[in-house]
């Protein structure tokens, strides 16, 4: 094995949690991805300042599904539900980490929750992220009714790795033939249209690890070619490393926005 596919050792992952079901399987994905790697678990759940800031304010409400009345919200009574969302949210990890037998811990994060923020504060070797807590908290807070953004069923048996040819791409694409062996999933690789060379590069990693792959051309550096790809391939799981030139040039933030399945940041 090459230098550049070695998995530099992972002594933690952190993964971003809310209370709902559909942030288990980002979950379950870094406890599966914490047991091949011998690495321990950190659940995160982000409150975001901000969002406790605008709570206050007098023109926004909540609205809730299941009713056609809205009301007013205060920051007092938004801190006790990110309170009790993070409570739920300590519970869930706890379940999953006893199920799979890895080592855990658990925080409460205040700040602004931009990828790029989670990056700097943290120093796990992969950051997973799934759904923000304060993303979806905020659907709460509008001035207005509004619809939110259809939800997509993802294939979990799907994997699909971001490839640049450094060697943090390297990395990626070795966890990424690790956790796809593990679960038994189909693996797609994603890279620049017209540059033979990294599939070759890509292939000659493949094959170190005993793994096949489909390949899926991006026809950009913008959010949109990510997405175009992301939809070709359709994975439940996406690892990318966290300096990826696409996510760099289109913003990270933004190219989370435009997918619809969980995220394995690798540094």
């Amino acid at each position: 094995m090459t230098p550049a596919t070695k998995q530099s050792t992972v002594r933690r992952i952190t993964v971003t949690l809310d209370a709902s079901e559909s942030g288990r399987l980002p979950l379950e994905t870094a406890a599966r991805l914490a047991v091949i790697l011998g690495a321990e678990l950190e659940g995160v759940f982000v409150e975001d300042i901000n969002l406790i800031r605008l709570s206050g304010l007098p023109f926004l409400r909540e609205v809730r599904p299941w009713s056609i009345a809205d009301e007013q919200v205060s920051s007092q009574r938004m801190q006790r539900e990110l309170r009790t969302l993070a409570r739920r949210a300590e519970q869930m990890i706890e379940r999953v980490a006893s199920k799979t037998g890895v080592p855990w811990s658990f925080q409460v994060w205040q700040g602004r929750p931009e990828a790029a923020s989670l990056l700097q504060a943290f120093g796990a070797e992969i950051l997973s992220l799934g759904r923000i807590s304060s993303r979806v908290s905020s659907r709460m807070l509008v001035p207005a009714r509004r619809p939110t953004p259809p939800s997509r069923e993802t294939d979990t048996t799907s994997i699909s790795v971001l490839f640049s040819g450094s060697e943090q791409a390297a990395r990626a694409v070795a966890t990424a033939c690790s956790l796809a062996r593990d679960m038994g999933a189909r693996l797609t690789v994603m890279l620049p249209a017209a540059v033979p060379a990294l599939k070759e590069q890509a292939l000659a990693i493949l094959k170190q690890h005993g793994q096949v792959a489909r390949f899926v051309e991006l026809a950009g550096v913008d959010a949109q070619s990510l997405k175009l790809a992301a939809d070709a391939a359709a994975p439940g799981i996406l690892i990318t490393e966290a300096e990826h030139p696409l996510l760099q040039q289109a913003g990270l933030d933004q190219c989370l926005d435009a997918l619809f399945c969980s995220v394995l940041l690798i540094r």
